[in-house]
């Protein structure tokens, strides 16, 4: 089931495509104005995102196609262009063996770039799933989604919301941080532990053995965390947090609980 947000030109415009291109605009933006902060470059991180991004739609689409046509596909190659579907899990191994690639080609401070780029990466994945239609396991709870003869968990709303918590923690910390690396873990150690939290209201729990990965990823890349975090002093470059700032504190929880607000507006409007 696909939401349709609005019609563009007599075409529709569905929920999961248009919050995904609005968190790949305003990810991309960010990235950009970190990667020229950072000293690396926003146009030298726009041409790493753009062609990520390609990666991902080019394969992502000629797996689509080939799981239905198989070797016919490079026979008819139009085939390719005669839909927009595209195979997201074979896209997404595109593009991560694209990023190794283009990490040790390109890019002298590895973990500096992925510091510039994990925060919009958070983002991109909260508006995302914001616009996502697949729904958890069957609940009774007051806020399930309706359908009639199921009322099922958000899930697409929990995981927006646990992923724009991440964002806004890191984005927040990019000012803060002791060693480079420290947001890219600080990343994969918090999404683990969203997915593992998550795992719990989808229909796979209890099929599958990734909780006990993520939680494994989660204990792993936190004590990495941890460890560079207590082994690493600040310098003059790096500036300490200030806890005793309150003001800014409630500031930070306040904007958090407001855009988490009109998310939960958003995505039971959809289902209205």
């Amino acid at each position: 089931m696909e939401n349709v947000v609005f019609f563009f030109a007599n075409f529709p415009v569905y929920s999961y495509g248009f919050m995904l291109g609005i968190g790949l605009l305003i990810g991309s933006a960010l990235a950009q104005r970190e990667g020229k902060r950072k000293g690396i470059g926003s146009d030298f991180v726009f041409e790493f995102i753009v062609k990520t991004v390609l990666v991902f739609i080019v394969v992502g689409r000629i797996a689509q196609v080939y799981s239905l046509y198989g070797l016919r596909t490079f026979l008819y190659p139009w085939t390719l262009l005669s839909g927009m579907q595209i195979d997201e899990y074979r896209g997404l191994i595109g593009a991560a063996v694209y990023v190794v690639y283009f990490l040790v080609r390109y890019v002298g401070n590895p973990a500096c770039f992925l510091d510039a780029l994990v925060p919009s990466l958070a983002l991109m994945q909260s508006l995302g799933h914001l616009g996502s239609s697949i729904l958890g396991r069957e609940t009774l709870s007051p806020w399930g989604v309706d359908l009639g003869e199921f009322i099922l968990h958000p899930l697409p709303l929990y995981s927006a919301l646990a992923y724009y918590v991440i964002f806004s923690f890191l984005w927040r910390m990019r000012r803060n941080l002791r060693y480079d690396g420290q947001l890219f873990l600080g990343y994969l150690s918090l999404s683990a532990l969203a997915q593992r939290f998550l795992m719990s209201y989808r229909e796979v729990f209890g099929e599958s053995t990734n909780p006990w990965l993520y939680t494994i990823a989660f204990l792993l890349f936190g004590s990495a965390w941890l460890y560079f975090h207590l082994r690493t002093p600040f310098t003059d470059s790096r500036r300490r947090l200030d806890l005793s700032d309150w003001r800014s504190w409630l500031v930070y929880l306040a904007s958090v609980l407001g855009v988490g607000l009109m998310m939960v507006r958003f995505f039971y409007w959809r289902f209205s």
